[in-house]
């Protein structure tokens, strides 16, 4: 490093001039199920993301094998089962995951 360089850089750090980045926000993953998470084979069930924080990106996966995005997003089951929901949520650096059961009945 040139002297003139050092010289300014060690002027502004004694003159209290820092100079910072801005950090990125851990998200949060947080989503509700319409109907109590309990649907019949066939029948529409409204996944809805849009509690969680500080995320710029959406991502599900309903369990059986069928996966969308978005902050809002509708699903139908095929087969009678309990699935386990995943919603991961993303922003620049950092994600995170929620997990919940939704039970379709016969």
């Amino acid at each position: 490093m040139k002297k003139k360089s050092m010289t300014m850089i060690l002027g502004l750090l004694a003159a209290g001039t820092f100079f910072i980045t801005s950090c990125t926000k851990t998200p949060t993953a947080c989503f509700s199920v319409d109907k109590g998470g309990v649907a019949k084979v066939n029948e529409e069930i409204q996944f809805d993301g849009s509690c969680s924080t500080n995320a710029k990106s959406y991502s599900w996966d309903f369990g059986d094998g069928a996966s969308s995005t978005g902050t809002s997003v509708k699903h139908k089951y095929a087969t009678a089962a309990t699935y386990a929901v995943t919603l991961t949520v993303k922003n620049k650096k950092k994600s995170a995951t929620l997990v919940q059961n939704v039970t379709i009945n016969p």
